[in-house]
């Protein structure tokens, strides 16, 4: 795997053939024809089909027949194939005599007490619906999707409009309803807006409660009769039942509140007293739980299968505007952590460790074994993930005990759940000389980083520990599994590579130090450098001097401290980590962890091995030239020696030769990449004492190299990329992702808003103003972490709410009072003596001093709200109410209406006192009676922000994830093979990467949204419509459930399901979708971004098909103008824009505005790309045509007035003269001028609107 990265550049300039046809050879392996199921039905119920895989294990099958609407009554049985019970772990296509039309038998199985668990769970599950509330959940609607709510009823009208032509534009017939009927382009979004109100959350209810009943647990005596558990059910009619759990199955008991009878109960004939599910035993005891469960199977199939699905191998995407929750009464809730793992849940706990590495160490010599293995390691990381954040927010919370609790509390280390816990930052002084706690903070992430890096190198015989930080109320947490016998040993000799005394004493495994440097060197380019320690000693190591190599008592390698594996960016450390003074000096930077990006270091190696091969070349071929030069010298005399006459046939033959030589040398050229020899010291200019020499200065030379090649290189390239729109980030979250792949870290954010600045190109003005959010955002968060952490529980949400109205509702309230807990003061909170002066100061600060940038004096007022808060919302984890926050101050008419109601207020409080009085005598015992205010408060607010707008605050989860790397080189390798044109190989090859991608990550995974898009605009492109469709609408839900709602790439993916619906002629139901997509655009950018002119766009297009021309109109009006704004007007993008305006114009009749809009886009296209340039022509046949058109039909309306005018009576005719003079002669048909007027436009430069040509004709 290391080695292919040289392997492709060294062929980059020849073919990619070889990489391209690798992988097929692995497909044909795995290409298996599917089984066509048939699953028969217990008790001659039917049967349904089942489409599976060979590959499919049985266990994997019986889920898909639980999950079906038909049979999801079953959840306790197996499959049987000729009367053999089929393991459940085995492969259907290791089943001996199964075909590909087989029928299987569901045979009911006897429950055991897990079983029985999981059956009740199952039918919570399906009650709950498909957002069923999670009591396990960190936050408010996890993994939500909207695309049914946002679908709505697709009824036949729909569909049969799909298969109509659009072909009479002109069309007498009503303009249809559709999604932006009557809508305003110019209103912005409404937050109140964010849950889409067809959106249905709560499903029919069919019990009202369901309970374990207060008889368990099972006496000794009815266990030996196969009683397991006894739950207690109360129906919608109100009849409470007791029913018990068997191994059988379940049957209603004689038992009741006060009773115990565990006997059978007989009932009427009718009513079936007993069956092998819950299920069908309430729909025989309750008519109205059969009818509800019906309704709520429809509720549910009415959802995709991925609405239903849990996503269970990536964290749920949390939205940050949500409705307040619905609590509902639940009292089987509490029973959850029984339910779901039994009496004994305390005393299993899981050793994480062992199953992650137990995972690594399964076998992987084949397709199969790999892809089982890569899908069993990120379940694993998946649950133990989960299991982190519980355990980071109990420790934060005081829930649990440290195990060194007479040390400092930042010195305090935990265990909990067989996790091991420690907070991000340095409690034991080990970065004091760097920045302390900042640089602490930094180390956590970084740590993390490398154990993501070496997960994907996957090297043998090397392990790192399961990492995941939390960062939770102001709190950075790092969970990480436990290590065996690390808490046994006393002693210091289980690390055998690297120092833990800051070099004192340093060690080097020879096991370790060759397996370091098989892999992970070669991968990462590790330079093997030799270290002096406090005795004197040369030691040689790969990696850095603080990352540790421990030797588990399990008799595993682990690699532990991972945050150098990087050097130091030496640049920016000499330049800006050091105090300076000056009027204009800027602070030194806050620690001295700055170290380059691993996909800069890969980079950068890269660009010196491609400049390698070069030169290479090139010395190659002059020493081939002097070779065939002193062979042609040599072989000079025998040719004059010729004659004359045969010298010149022969010579032009020696040239052609030569020539075929050449070509073929060059193409031949081989080169022994190992002999590129360029690694990376990841210890120079750091307190290591390296031993000195030459080596050593060429190693400094390196790393500063790399840092220079990112100043002067890679940032400036990032910039071009913007201006030429290759990358155009919507959100603060895509312009991180940019730098990041390009090796850029988050502090160069403003070097690069300087540099967009410093350019003056108003194309990239965007990117500019997306920068300064951005480092706001980032500052926010870290001055809200620092208020958050000196709050208790409760004062979390006056915090949060009076730092929103500091920075964004200074406009409303220029001065925002805190809200505080009773009996406190301001000065007890150094949040609550926060103003919007102050705030803007620290953030000018903390700009300057983490991003080398200075701010505006007028910043807060250039942010946009929304998208700001938006962003610090995300960062920080807090959810908010979804609803209208003012950032303006009140009208006049809001005023009054409130003056109003205080008067109101005052009068009845009046009218109150004078009643009270009256009826004082005789009451001595007064009971309280609500105020007038109580009554009458006025729905008003005095700050933007309330606490109770703050609905929860979040865990930030980051994760050691693992990379499918087969999966995506299959994926790259089949973009490559459609780039190429090879359509048919690319196709194959990125469906075996999609089968892949749901192997490995699930259905639900971001990697595997991006897959199902990828496919869809293939299928798209190639008129395959229903595919496109199902996989974008696949790619959509994905999206949302794991990236977010309103995450960018759900946005896109939205976007082209309405372009694929508009293809397949639902055009209705694309403009559903395209203003679900704008909208939270809107949210995240506002106007002016350049991509948003291509949207609007594209809804003007279905628009003009639904032949509503005006709204179209108004869509491609709003793209022009976005064009001009950003690219001005003399842009040929722009002047393309005003074509299509034209265009459009001309559909709606008004052939003045469409001939301005014309000669606006002929004139740039003439100026920019010259007559004969296709775009020039066909604008200059529009202009012809639409002035042609205009002359016709204002002469044939002349024609019609004159022959009318002839046949009328003198008076009518005077009466026709008169009206003419006013205008009013004829009644001319929709966009058809007359000759005057027509003629006066084609002759005027700017000419004036149709009402005053009318005038001035009528004069003349």
């Amino acid at each position: 795997m290391a080695e292919k990265v040289p392997q492709q550049a060294v062929q980059e300039e020849s073919t990619t053939n070889d990489q391209v046809a690798a992988p097929p050879e692995e497909e044909t392996a795995v290409v298996e024809e599917t089984y066509q199921l048939t699953v028969n039905l217990p008790r001659k119920a039917g049967n349904v089909k089942i489409i599976a895989s060979p590959r499919e294990a049985i266990h994997d099958i019986k889920q898909s027949i639980m999950e079906s609407p038909e049979t999801c009554v079953h959840s306790c049985f197996y499959l049987a194939f000729n009367g053999k019970r089929l393991n459940d772990f085995s492969e259907l296509g290791e089943v001996e005599g199964i075909t590909t039309e087989t029928e299987l038998e569901l045979v009911e199985d006897t429950y055991t007490e897990r079983d029985v668990r999981l059956h009740i769970n199952r039918l919570r599950d399906l009650l709950g619906g498909p957002y069923k509330p999670n009591s396990s959940s960190v936050g408010i609607d996890p993994a939500i999707s909207f695309l049914t709510a946002v679908t709505g009823e697709i009824d036949e009208e729909i569909v049969a409009e799909g298969e109509k032509k659009m072909e009479d534009l002109f069309s007498d017939a009503p303009i249809p309803q559709h999604a932006f009927t009557d809508a305003d382009l110019d209103a912005r979004s409404q937050l109140s807006q964010f849950t889409p109100s067809t959106f249905q959350r709560l499903a029919p209810q069919c019990l009202k409660s369901l309970v374990l009943s207060g008889w368990n647990p099972v006496p000794h005596t009815q266990r030996l009769k196969g009683d397991l558990l006894y739950l207690a059910v109360t129906t919608l009619e109100n009849e409470t039942i007791h029913i018990t759990a068997s191994t059988k199955g379940f049957f209603v008991n004689n038992s009741s509140n006060h009773k115990y009878d565990p006997s059978p109960k007989s009932g009427p004939v009718h009513k079936k007293m007993a069956n092998h599910s819950l299920i069908s035993l309430l729909q025989n005891l309750s008519p109205l739980f059969a009818s509800n469960f019906a309704k709520l199977q429809d509720f549910i199939t009415r959802h995709h299968m991925l609405e239903v699905l849990p996503v269970n191998t990536y964290s749920p995407s949390y939205p940050w505007a949500v409705q307040p929750e619905q609590h509902v009464y639940d009292p089987l809730r509490p029973a959850d952590s029984f339910l779901n793992f039994g009496t004994d849940a305390v005393e299993s706990l899981r050793d994480w460790n062992d199953e992650l590495q137990s995972h690594r160490e399964l076998p992987k010599t084949n397709l199969q074994e790999r892809v089982l293995r890569e899908r069993l390691i990120t379940k694993i990381q998946s649950e133990f993930a989960e299991a982190a954040v519980r355990g980071a927010m109990a420790v934060v919370n005081g829930s649990v005990v440290p195990l060194n609790p007479l040390e400092p509390e930042d010195s305090h280390m935990y265990v909990y759940n067989n996790i091991f816990f420690s907070k991000g930052n340095d409690g034991r002084g080990t970065f004091e000389n760097l920045g302390a706690d900042e640089a602490a903070h930094v180390a956590t992430g970084k740590d993390l980083e490398g154990v993501k890096i070496l997960n994907t190198i996957d090297a043998e015989g090397l392990y790192t520990l399961g990492s995941v930080i939390v960062d939770y109320k102001g709190v950075r947490v790092l969970a990480q599994s436990v290590v065996p016998g690390i808490f046994r040993r006393q002693d210091e000799n289980s690390i055998v590579y690297g120092s833990v005394d800051n070099g004192v004493q340093i060690s080097s495994d020879e096991k370790f130090h060759e397996t370091i440097g098989r892999d992970v060197a070669k991968s990462l380019h590790l330079a093997e450098h030799t270290l002096v320690d406090g005795q004197e000693g040369q030691v040689k190591l790969y990696t850095s001097m603080e990352t540790k190599g421990l030797m588990g008592a399990d008799g595993r390698r682990y690699l532990l401290d991972l945050y150098r594996l990087n050097p130091v960016d030496i640049d920016f450390q000499e330049t800006e980590c050091i105090e300076k003074t000056g009027e204009d000096a800027k602070p030194a930077y806050p620690h001295k962890m700055t170290l380059l990006r691993p996909e800069l270091m890969s980079l950068f190696w890269e660009h010196r091995f491609r400049e390698w091969v070069k030169i290479k070349s090139e010395e190659i071929k002059k020493e081939r030239a002097q070779e065939k030069k002193a062979v042609a010298e040599g072989d000079k005399k025998e040719e004059e020696e010729k004659k004359t006459a045969e010298e010149t046939p022969v010579a032009a033959e020696g040239d052609e030769q030569k020539e075929v030589v050449k070509t073929e040398e060059e193409d031949d050229i081989k080169i022994d990449m190992n002999e590129f020899q360029l690694h990376f010291n990841p210890d120079v200019f750091t307190n290591a004492n390296q031993l000195s020499g030459d080596t050593l200065k060429e190693q400094e030379q390196v790393i500063r190299d790399a840092s220079k090649f990112l100043n002067e290189e890679i940032i400036p390239s990032l910039v071009l990329d913007f201006a030429s729109y290759a990358i155009s980030p919507l959100d603060g979250d895509a312009l991180t992702k940019a730098m990041h792949r390009r090796g850029i870290n988050m502090r160069y954010l403003g070097k690069i808003a300087q540099l967009v600045a410093l350019s003056e190109d108003k194309r990239i003005k965007h990117i500019q103003q997306l920068a300064i959010q951005e480092m706001v955002v980032r500052c926010s968060k870290r001055l809200l972490r620092k208020y958050l952490f000196t709050c208790n529980l409760e004062e979390t949400s006056l915090c949060i709410s009076h730092y929103f109205n500091c920075l964004f509702g200074t406009t409303f309230n220029p001065k925002p009072a805190a809200v505080l807990p009773e009996g406190k003061t301001k000065n007890d909170y150094e949040w609550a003596r926060l103003t919007p002066a102050s705030l803007k100061t620290q953030l000018q600060q903390q700009v300057l001093l983490r991003f080398r940038y200075n701010l505006e004096d007028d910043f807060m007022s250039s942010l946009k709200p929304l998208p700001t808060l938006r962003e610090i919302c995300l960062r920080v984890g807090v959810q908010i109410e979804a609803r209208e926050y003012r950032f303006h101050p009140y009208t006049e008419e809001e005023l009054a209406a409130f003056a109003a109601e205080d008067a109101a207020a005052q009068s009845q409080a009046a009218r109150q006192k004078q009643q009270q009085a009256k009826s004082k005598k005789g009451n001595k015992k007064q009971h309280h009676q609500p105020t007038a205010k109580e009554e009458f408060k006025p729905v008003r607010r005095y700050t933007t922000f309330i606490p109770d707008d703050i609905l929860n605050v979040m865990p930030i989860v980051k994760q050691a994830g693992t990379r499918s790397v087969f999966a995506e080189e299959t994926f790259e390798a089949g973009k490559v093979s459609l780039s190429q044109g090879h359509r048919q190989l690319g196709l194959e090859l990125l469906l075996e990467s999609l089968t892949l991608h749901e192997q490995t990550y699930g259905f639900l995974h971001p990697e595997t949204s991006k897959c199902y898009a990828t496919l869809a605009m293939i299928y798209h492109h190639g008129e395959d419509r229903e595919a496109a469709l199902d996989l974008q609408r696949k790619a959509v839900i994905a999206a949302e459930r794991t990236c977010g709602v309103d995450h960018p790439e759900t946005i896109h993916h939205y976007l082209n399901l309405g372009l694929f619906e508009h293809a397949a002629g639902r055009t209705k139901l694309a403009l559903r979708y395209i203003r679900h997509a704008l909208y939270y655009w809107d949210l995240l950018f506002g106007p002016g971004h350049p991509d948003s002119a291509t949207a609007d766009n594209n809804a003007g297009v279905m628009l003009q098909s639904l032949r509503d021309y005006a709204m179209s109109t108004k869509f491609f009006e709003r793209a022009c103008a976005t064009q001009e704004a950003i690219l001005g007007k003399e842009h040929v993008i722009t002047a393309t824009g005003y074509h299509v305006l034209a265009r459009a114009y001309t559909l709606q009749g008004d052939f003045n505005k469409a001939l301005n809009a014309e000669r606006v886009a002929y004139g740039v296209f003439e100026k920019k790309l010259g007559v004969e340039d296709p775009r020039t022509k066909e604008s200059d046949m529009w202009l012809k045509e639409l002035t042609s058109n205009a002359l016709i039909t204002a002469q044939r309306a002349r024609e019609q007035s004159k022959a009318a005018a002839s046949t009328a009576t003198k008076t009518m005719a005077s009466a026709a003269s008169e009206k003419a003079a006013a205008g009013k002669k004829v009644e001319v048909p929709r966009g058809e001028l007359p000759i005057e007027q027509v003629l006066q436009y084609i002759n005027s430069p700017n000419p004036s609107s149709r009402k005053g040509k009318k005038k001035a004709s009528s004069k003349q």
